[in-house]
């Protein structure tokens, strides 16, 4: 059993505090036991695809999360679902590839989970859903803002890419740069946050390889010349 600790924690979100941790990132890392996560009362983007987690209870005492990435775990039941419902801001989960997910598993995650605005990484019709679930007693109001598509973090992330891809082509014409910058703005969040997780890797063993830049002390030699 791999447990995620206080301290991989702490060190992966570069924090003193759970309380300080917004969005962690534990793709890939083999852990069927993430008790620690009912501590992170602040996290917003939790991402544990590809591990070996069997329950979500833990999840449920992070009343601010929006996305949930938790795709090649070991679900066995959408009973683990429950767990999610009371989760008020949660409008992002990416659950595929789990051995609950059987056929036609879909229409049954949104019966249980009819706030959701995307299912694994696909946008939900919130109109058909309303109607599913007998939910049109909302107000005029809220009805024009239910139809209107949510713009998603995952979005909002694709501008600072495509932003950031500008940037790169103004500054670095390079193949390799040119690659990476292509695409990005065909990742997901999960997607990003995977990279940013590699290039963060990267960065901190370049720091720490290279050489620390001593503070120039060079003062302005006095002339000795004689007039």
């Amino acid at each position: 059993m791999t447990v995620l600790t206080e301290e991989m924690v702490l060190n992966k979100c570069r924090t003193a505090s759970l309380d300080n941790v917004k969005h962690i990132n534990c793709w890939g890392m083999g852990l069927s036991d993430i008790s620690i996560v009912q501590y992170m009362t602040n996290l917003e983007v939790a991402t544990f695809s590809v591990n070996k987690i069997t329950s979500l209870e833990f999840l449920s005492f992070c009343p601010k999360l929006t996305e949930i990435y938790i795709r090649k775990n070991n679900l066995q039941s959408f009973d683990e679902l429950k767990y999610l419902q009371h989760l008020p801001n949660l409008r992002a989960l990416w659950i595929s590839d789990n051995p609950c997910c059987t056929e036609n598993y879909r229409q049954t995650v949104l019966d249980l989970l009819p706030r959701l605005y995307k299912l694994d990484n696909i946008p939900v019709s919130r109109q058909k859903n309303l109607n599913d679930k007998n939910l049109n007693n909302l107000d005029s109001s809220e009805q024009k803002r239910k139809k209107k598509p949510l713009r998603s973090k995952s979005s909002m992330s694709m501008d600072s890419v495509s932003d950031a891809e500008s940037i790169i082509r103004k500054s670095v014409e390079t193949p390799i740069i040119n690659a990476i910058a292509a695409l990005l703005p065909s990742l997901d969040m999960e997607g990003l946050y995977v990279i940013r997780g590699i290039i963060d890797k990267k960065l901190r063993k370049f720091e720490r390889e290279s050489p620390k830049t001593p503070k120039s002390t060079s003062k302005t030699p006095k002339s000795t010349s004689k007039n």
